[in-house]
């Protein structure tokens, strides 16, 4: 399986964080960043593959926009991002992949030893009781040994630092939505 090389969804420890988001000023990056864990997941996953790593997070996340992945409101709340249109844009980066409901951890660990990557949605209360709604992190790895998930998740609310979190079976059981999306390096391939 390619290296994941982790993407955080939010730059606020740099001087001008919309620089390394890639967005055109402050207000932009302030508007989306919020918005971008499954962005951030499928940028990871382009990057590991080759095909993401020229494309800056707002520019997939504009993509993304663009194919109504996002639901801007008039109150200015932001919905989404929505699996259908993420996977679009994977398959646009030459990426392929899978919505999936019923994600439970079997059907993960299969699509892992098979060398596809798992965007999984999670429960934010189930991880912590202030947090409310959902959140996609990335499974990329899994070790049958100690029954151990090794997670990127871009927020981070898993963990203080969100590369490469372990998580056992028992703990991701209990806060997965059991739905998300298994992507894989598609046919056409730009890894080199």
């Amino acid at each position: 399986m390619s290296k994941v090389e982790y993407i955080p969804k939010n730059y606020d420890n740099l001087d001008e964080p919309w620089i390394a988001f890639g967005a055109p000023n402050r207000s932009e990056y302030e508007k989306w960043y919020p918005e971008v864990c499954g962005v951030c997941c499928l940028k990871m996953i382009g990057d590991a593959c080759g095909s993401t790593p020229h494309i800056s997070l707002y520019q997939l996340t504009m993509e993304c926009k663009q194919r109504e992945g996002f639901k801007e409101l008039p109150t200015g709340e932001i919905q989404g991002v929505f699996h259908q249109p993420l996977l679009k844009i994977a398959r646009d980066h030459g990426l392929d992949g899978s919505i999936e409901s019923g994600l439970d951890l079997e059907k993960i660990i299969t699509s892992l030893q098979n060398g596809r990557f798992v965007i999984l949605s999670l429960d934010k209360s189930k991880v912590d009781r202030k947090l409310k709604g959902g959140h996609l992190v990335l499974v990329h790895a899994y070790d049958p040994e100690s029954e151990t998930f090794l997670i990127n998740d871009p927020e981070p609310i898993l963990a203080e630092d969100g590369q490469n979190i372990k998580v056992n079976s028992d703990r991701l059981e209990e806060i997965s939505n059991k739905k998300g999306l298994i992507i894989w390096q598609g046919e056409k391939s730009y890894a080199k």
